[in-house]
């Protein structure tokens, strides 16, 4: 049986259940982001300034298991019940994040952040599940829109929230989570209705998810310690080495699993297999830009986080706003040059912005503001666009699992872009070396020349109707 509305829907305010679902899912995305502008701090605080590789992992750990956990979290709240999954997330998340807020040590706070992600894993897919199973069927369209951009405008409002917090102390990041968390997990209890759910929906294999941690976690270890380890180290090689056992780990379990956490014949689609690498590649981008943005600015020009948090808001919002045009683009042109289109305004508006610094413009009005904004722009025609087209040649029964295996690869890309800053920029994130930055960010250009490649693989035998993404 089916997850269907109960007539236990009519006890909950509508507006009350959607607010509560979107918030929640808001300040599990939000963690992808508050930590860009407060990385330098932590290092500082935790007296690991001089060591990004090591820091890095407090980003890497929470986007790592988030994106590996989508599958199976989502499995589990079919199986077990959307609202008790949401609630468990909630409390998992909340509790993780009050252990971050007072942890002792880096790697302390970065097991507490592998904890978060786990909680965090299981309320992005329950909370979607509740939205379109206990909302008035005539408010479910508009609720998962609500809900869709509610996720979309953590980017936005992360890094002025990381700005603000950090201001006050890099804890705080962390606490402004207990109250939002316990909130919501009381109004859930008390107003969302439980409904029914398909208690024979087998989970997947687990092993696989693991062996998928392992496999992007170990290429992660590798570029992120292998300019100060040596790349031709032993413990280097090592990471390689397990990188590739694990793979095959996981393609052996895959095909033999019963309810394989990724079914590997999806991939037979070309247009998935496309938009899964060129969202791989966008999120490697988005996580150069990104933290290598906020880093620039508190390094080389010695901004607070405040005003880095709100120099960084723009190109976010860009992103958000570009996101409502791009589908109104998809009636007229072809997926693919859509995406290929984003890109190069992504690659152009990050050689604008390396070619003005370069030049010794150092006003933020002049020498950013342009180049950020028309990186969003980019993005926001890009990324919403893969996923929201990547299933089309699935099967109606794949679609829900190829929409969240393409999201895990958006977090995969953003682990795979904090490894690669690490390694173009060496010490700079100490010393403020803008030209390492430069170096950086032409690399994030030679992705975008890749990616409009990979786009022409991406426009699909039949075009849909609306290219359109509920995930965040």
């Amino acid at each position: 049986m089916t997850d269907s509305p109960s007539i236990e829907t009519q006890h909950g305010h509508p507006g009350i259940v959607l607010a509560t679902l979107s918030l929640a899912s808001v300040m599990a995305l939000l963690d992808l982001f508050v930590v860009n502008v407060a990385l330098h701090d932590i290092g500082v605080g935790l007296h690991y300034q001089s060591s990004l590789s090591d820091v890095a992992w407090v980003l890497n750990a929470y986007a790592l298991f988030f994106g590996a956990l989508l599958i199976p979290a989502g499995r589990f709240a079919d199986k077990y019940g959307r609202k008790a999954t949401f609630i468990l997330g909630l409390a998992v998340f909340t509790v993780a994040s009050l252990a971050c807020a007072v942890s002792p040590d880096l790697w302390v706070l970065v097991g507490f952040r592998c904890v978060q992600a786990v909680g965090a894993a299981m309320i992005i897919p329950a909370s979607l599940g509740l939205v379109l199973t206990t909302l008035p069927p005539d408010r479910v369209k508009r609720g998962v829109r609500v809900w869709a951009v509610s996720g979309a405008a953590a980017g936005s409002i992360g890094p002025v929230v990381g700005g603000l917090l950090t201001s006050l102390s890099w804890r705080w990041i962390f606490v402004i989570n207990l109250p939002i968390g316990i909130v919501a997990v009381l109004v859930t209890w008390k107003m969302i209705p439980n409904v029914r759910h398909d208690r024979t929906t087998g989970m997947p294999d687990l092993f696989g998810s693991l062996m998928i941690v392992v496999t992007i976690g170990a290429i992660s270890l590798g570029l992120l310690n292998g300019s100060s380890w040596g790349w031709g180290s032993a413990k280097i090689i090592g990471s390689w080495v397990v990188a590739v056992a694990a793979a095959v780990a996981f393609v052996v379990s895959t095909n033999r699993a019963s309810v394989p956490v990724i079914d590997l014949k999806m991939f037979r689609s070309r247009v998935f297999s496309a938009s899964n690498i060129a969202i791989v590649i966008a999120g490697t981008i988005l996580g150069i830009q990104l933290l290598g943005l906020s880093l620039f600015l508190q390094q080389s020009w010695h901004w607070s986080t405040i005003t880095t948090g709100l120099a960084l808001a723009p190109g976010p919002a860009a992103v958000l706003g570009a996101s409502f045009i791009a589908p109104r683009l998809h009636q007229r042109f072809p997926i693919g040059a859509v995406v290929a289109f984003g890109f190069v305004l992504t690659a152009v508006g990050q050689a604008l912005m390396v070619l003005t610094l370069h030049h010794g413009v150092h006003n933020y009005a002049a020498a950013i503001l342009p180049g950020w904004v028309v990186i969003g722009f980019g993005l926001g025609f890009t990324v919403p666009t893969i996923i929201g087209s990547a299933t089309v040649d699935l099967p109606p029964e794949q679609s829900a699992t190829g929409s969240a295996v393409v999201n895990s690869g958006r977090q995969f890309g953003g682990v795979f872009g904090a490894s690669i800053l690490v390694v173009v920029l060496g010490k700079a994130e100490v010393t403020g070396d803008p030209s390492r930055f430069y170096e950086l960010w032409w690399v994030a250009v030679a992705l975008c020349a890749a990616a409009v490649v990979v786009s022409f693989g991406l426009t699909p035998k039949r075009q849909p109707a609306e290219a359109e993404s509920t995930a965040p």
